[in-house]
């Protein structure tokens, strides 16, 4: 056994510098948002070092208790939460509004990690019934996040947990027969699932592709993605410098401090910044991958497999998103887009993959 390391800087160092570089982004996108960041900056590394250093068996034993806390944060949302632009989605706390679902990003990680822990591990890979509790488990925080409505929040957590589950082994007949369950009720989704904007999200982003110009639903639904997609080409090779962007300092880009921040970026800092940026999200994803075939325990092992989804899927939705790939949902960018809950609960997690780091990838 090798002697138990005080800090893992291979993990710290990208975190560290995707950090400094949405201060950096957000102080040209508005200023007042970039004190406050700054001061949730400050409480999350905190917590960032009160998960690397705590007992991990306590994030084990507080799992379960965690995950029925945020169901029932979840419906006091939908009771009493605080509705802005549409959508039902935070909790006023008096200094802050917390959005829940940044929570459960946490939360269902921790509980599938613990479920499974419990479970033997089977030659052939565990069947559809043996899976239904940690499936109902997470269809209702799922669901709840729906209802907000925050279709984008709940498609990631859900597939966050499915990688975390897949990963573990499952009978193939059983996968296949719920991937076909899956395709096959993708229309009844779409016509009796989905609101009407969340198709137009959509829609418009297919008539985009195709060209077509002259639609009302392009004209009306076409916008946040066209001028970040400007602002993204805008900037070139080397960008056209700290806050001398036209489309951020014009206020053409919508949310700009938020969802859209990655376009003030690129069109600051050019392809260089942006290939920069990308680098360090992937020396993150491969850090955490390398302590997942060190580690030996199962629980472990989730928690990386599933922090490094839940990372992952956010950065390529949020860049899809303001590239014109994906449509426009409400997913930041981790530790660069403005918004305290989920730049906490970013860092608990990934103070979580410390700890393991610390204390397990060597046992």
């Amino acid at each position: 056994m090798l002697p138990k390391r005080k800090i893992d800087i291979l993990l710290i160092l990208p975190i560290a510098a995707i950090l400094f570089l949405g201060l950096v982004s957000l102080s040209s996108a508005l200023i007042s948002k970039f004190y406050v960041q700054l001061v949730w900056a400050v409480l999350a590394s905190v917590l960032f070092v009160f998960a690397s250093y705590s007992d991990l068996r306590f994030f084990e034993r507080m799992a379960i208790p965690l995950y029925f806390a945020n169901i029932i944060l979840l419906v006091l949302v939908l009771l009493i939460g605080k509705t802005s632009g549409g959508a039902q989605r935070w909790l006023d706390i008096g200094f802050m509004n917390f959005q829940v679902s940044e929570l459960t990003k946490i939360s269902i990680i921790l509980f599938i990690a613990y479920q499974f822990n419990l479970k033997p591990t089977l030659e052939d890979g565990y069947n559809l019934p043996d899976i239904l509790p940690e499936a109902f488990g997470i269809f209702v925080p799922v669901f709840l996040i729906y209802k907000e409505p925050d279709l984008g929040t709940a498609i990631l957590v859900g597939a966050v947990a499915g990688i975390m589950i897949l990963s573990t082994k499952i009978n193939r007949k059983w996968l296949l027969g719920v991937t076909v369950f899956v395709l096959v009720t993708v229309p009844v989704l779409w016509t009796w699932g989905l609101h009407d904007y969340q198709k137009m999200r959509v829609l418009s982003l297919v008539y985009m592709l195709m060209g077509e110009e002259s639609s009302e639903l392009s004209q009306t639904s076409q916008y946040h993605i066209k001028q970040s997609i400007i602002a993204v080409g805008s900037g070139r090779l080397r960008g056209k410098g700290y806050m001398r962007g036209t489309q951020n300092m014009l206020r053409f880009i919508p949310e700009h401090h938020t969802d859209f921040i990655f376009s003030v970026y690129a069109e600051e800092f050019g392809f260089l910044g942006v290939l920069l940026l990308l680098l360090l999200y992937f020396w993150l994803l491969f850090r955490i991958l390398a302590l997942v075939n060190k580690v030996k325990d199962k629980f472990s092992a989730l928690i990386l497999v599933g922090s490094c989804a839940h990372i992952w899927l956010q950065v390529l939705v949020n860049i899809g998103m303001v590239t014109g790939i994906l449509p426009v949902v409400g997913i930041p960018l981790p530790w660069f887009s403005y918004g305290g809950s989920s730049l906490i609960f970013n860092m608990l997690l990934m103070g979580l993959v410390h700890n393991v780091s610390l204390h397990r990838s060597y046992v």
